[in-house]
Parts: C-alpha cells; structure tokens; sequence
C-alpha cells in the first residue's frame, strides 16, 4: 500500500515541477542566453583592447625610432596622435614630444606646451615628470614662491622625483640670494631617503659653494689704537 501512496506523491511533485517550469523555464532560458552573450561580448572586447594596446606600442615604438633617427617630422605626427588619445601611453608620449620639440628646433614653449596638458591628467610616474619638466622650462620666468606652489605635491610624495623638485626650489633659492633657504632645502636633500645617490652628491656640494650668512662672515675690524694696543700687551 505504502508503494502506491510513494508512486502517488512522485507523480504530484512530477506534475509540479512541469508546471513550475512550463510557468517559470523561459527565465531559466533568457538567463543562460545572457550569460554566454556576456561572456562572448566579454572576450571580444578584451581581444579589441588587447588588438588596441599592441596597435598603439607599435606606433609609440616607430615614434621612438624617427626620433632616434633624427626623422622629427614623422615622430611629432605619431606622437601627436598618441598625446591626443586617452589612453595610459599618453603621458608617456608627451614627455617625448616635449624632448623632440627641444632637440629639433630648442622650441621651449612648444616643448612646455606638450607638458601641460599631461601634469594635471593623473597621477602617474609620467605625469609627475611632466610637471617636473614644465616647471623647468619655465623656471626662468617663476618666483621661487611660484615654484614651491607647483612643485609642493611632488615633494611631499617623498619619492626620487620629489627629491628632484626639492632641489630645483633649493637652486631657484639659490638664485635669488635666500642662501639660507638654499641651504635649509640642500641639508635636507643630504640625508633624505628619496633622494638618488647622484642628487645627495650635488647637495654636498652646493652646500659647500654657498656662501654662509652675512653674520658668520663678518669679522670686526679692529681700530687702529686697539691693534696697537693689543700688539703692546703681548708679551
């Protein structure tokens, strides 16, 4: 009897699942056909991007050739193109169309012009260089108040390119007489874990090329009857 009541409750569960599926299967079915379209549509825009970024290193890499070469005609026009793309090659783009502008025709403006518009684009090794860079172009023409403002994001990152803009607002201090300032920046450089080998190297020297404060220089003059006088009392 037991097998009959078994037989029973398999068919009701039967005809529950049929139901739920004839009611609910095209759910089951729209779902399925999403996830291969999205894991199809997923593989080929990865094969695009990949396609994309191979298609860019190449004509970044005839760029870097017609440069080398001397060709400044043909790597301004593919860098160009690069500088103009939002992609993360362009920062490293403009910093060579900044150095082929300055190898070609020594066009300052031109070459600060490249910069510009990458230094404030991110964060990125590249685009610290470039403000570097451009803050170096223009540094002729900037107070060391000026420098210190564009330059104070990379100092405070505390990486080897900080130490380089650290010694650029020590030079301009230099420059412009603050021989105290100059050698406050220089010290600073001398035992900073960020800076280069090379860079505390120049430190050390620049500290000992300025000239230390007017009130360590002076020596008084003795007066004619103090000199007398002191040469009287030796024995």
């Amino acid at each position: 009897m037991s097998d009959i009541f078994e037989e029973v409750e398999e068919e009701v569960r039967k005809d529950r699942m049929s139901e739920i599926w004839s009611k609910y299967g095209w759910i089951v079915w729209v779902l399925a056909i999403g996830l291969v379209v999205t894991v199809a549509a997923n593989e080929v825009l990865s094969y695009q991007r990949d396609q994309a970024q191979r298609d860019r290193s190449v004509r970044l890499e005839a760029a870097i050739d017609a440069l080398d070469s001397g060709d400044y005609a043909a790597a301004e026009e593919r860098l160009a193109a690069l500088v103009d793309s939002d992609v993360a090659m362009s920062a490293m783009a403009a910093n060579l169309q900044a150095q082929l502008r300055l190898d070609a025709t020594g066009d300052l403006d031109g070459a600060g012009a490249a910069l510009a518009g990458i230094s404030s684009a991110g964060d990125g090794a590249f685009e610290q260089l470039a403000l570097l860079k451009s803050v170096y172009l223009r540094s002729g023409s900037l107070t060391l108040v000026e420098i210190e403002r564009e330059l104070a994001p990379l100092v405070a990152k505390e990486t080897p390119i900080g130490a380089l803009a650290q010694e650029m607002i020590a030079a301009k201090a230099f420059e412009e007489g603050d021989y105290e300032h100059a050698r406050r920046e220089f010290n600073r450089l001398r035992f900073a874990a960020n800076a280069p080998s090379g860079l505390v190297q120049r430190a050390t020297i620049a500290l000992d090329a300025i000239p230390r404060s007017t009130a360590d220089n002076d020596v008084p003059a003795l007066e004619d009857g103090d000199e007398n006088s002191e040469t009287e009392e030796s024995p």
